[in-house]
């Protein structure tokens, strides 16, 4: 009789656990592929972008950045304050009066950069004009032409290399910058000022970025009350703080109005007086700063009997308050 063979029956707990694996592998595969639907959706699927509107602008304006404010009415000198850098402009008066004041206008005009060139400084300071002149530290001839502008009763001020706005330019020997720390500030300074020991004043050579700082302008103003200085603002950016805080500290200040010569076209820098006195006429008072280049000599030789006839020339110290 054959034998039957017997298949042993499954076991019901290998069933069970067969099917539970089967079960998790399953939910497993669901949460893997909900989530990698998610990743796609929410990042790498490409929705619908939001609308963005941007200015058009002009090939100058791409070319040429906007003033954080603006506050003149026409853009300012870059640094350095050269002919070819930028067109000359007119700062508004901060006064408000429309009409000529009682009596002729003050003038005053200071000749920046002195020190440098000899012959135009001692041709400059020969002017029958009491143009006040402005010393830069470390120069040649700045302590022969300063003899000569105090003997002349001129007034002198010591032209401040401070930090411009762009790197390329450099204001020379014993400038300030807005990274150093007060102390090493104070000590330039003292020797910038040895060098001009007969200034009453302080003007700004370069300076745009160093002007704007209100921390590195109280720091510097403070030394300026110190010396019982004025200050004047040559207005090398059109943010700067200078007047503004110098007016608040209490210290003597003012503005220049006008750069006479940044074309150095005698014709055009003859227009900028123009435009000086002009100004002083409309406001009472107006302030040009000019350099000693023989254009400016030029058109000074040629219009000062109208400087003489039309307005009252003074030393800068005049005019600040």
């Amino acid at each position: 009789m054959p034998k039957i063979s017997q298949k042993k029956p499954a076991r019901k707990g290998a069933k069970k656990k067969t099917g539970r694996r089967v079960g998790l592998f399953c939910l497993f595969l669901f949460v893997a592929s909900t989530l990698a639907a998610g990743f796609y959706f929410m990042v790498l699927y490409p929705t619908t972008p939001r609308k963005i509107t941007l200015p058009i602008l002009s090939e100058q304006a791409k070319k040429k950045p906007l003033h954080q404010k603006a506050e003149l009415p026409a853009p300012l000198y870059e640094e350095p304050s050269l002919p070819q850098q930028a067109p000359p402009v007119a700062i508004r008066s901060r006064k408000t009066e429309k009409t000529p004041l009682a009596g002729r206008p003050l003038v005053a005009i200071v000749i920046d950069d002195m020190g440098n060139r000899q012959n135009t400084g001692r041709a400059l300071l020969a002017l029958d004009l009491p143009l006040s002149f402005s010393f830069l530290p470390s120069t040649p001839f700045s302590e022969e032409l300063q003899k000569e502008a105090q003997a002349r009763g001129r007034d002198i001020l010591l032209h401040l290399p401070l930090e411009p706005m762009d790197p390329k330019w450099n204001p020379g020997p014993g400038t300030l910058t807005t990274a150093m720390d007060p102390e090493t500030m104070k000590a330039i300074f003292r020797e910038d000022l040895q060098a001009v020991p007969k200034a009453i004043g302080v003007n700004n050579h370069m300076g745009s970025r160093f002007t704007a700082n209100p921390q590195a302008m109280r720091t510097l103003l403070a030394m300026v009350q110190a010396r019982n200085l004025f200050f004047l603002d040559s207005v090398t950016a059109a943010n700067s703080v200078a007047y503004d805080l110098a007016r608040e500290m209490g210290i003597k200040a003012e503005r220049r109005t006008v750069f006479l010569d940044n074309d150095q076209n005698p014709d055009k820098i003859l227009a900028q007086l123009d435009l000086l006195v002009k100004l002083a006429g409309e406001h009472g008072q107006a302030i040009g700063i000019g350099h000693p280049n023989p254009a400016t000599l030029e058109a000074l030789r040629r219009y000062q009997t109208q400087l003489r006839t039309r307005t009252d020339m003074v030393g800068v110290s005049r005019l600040v308050h």
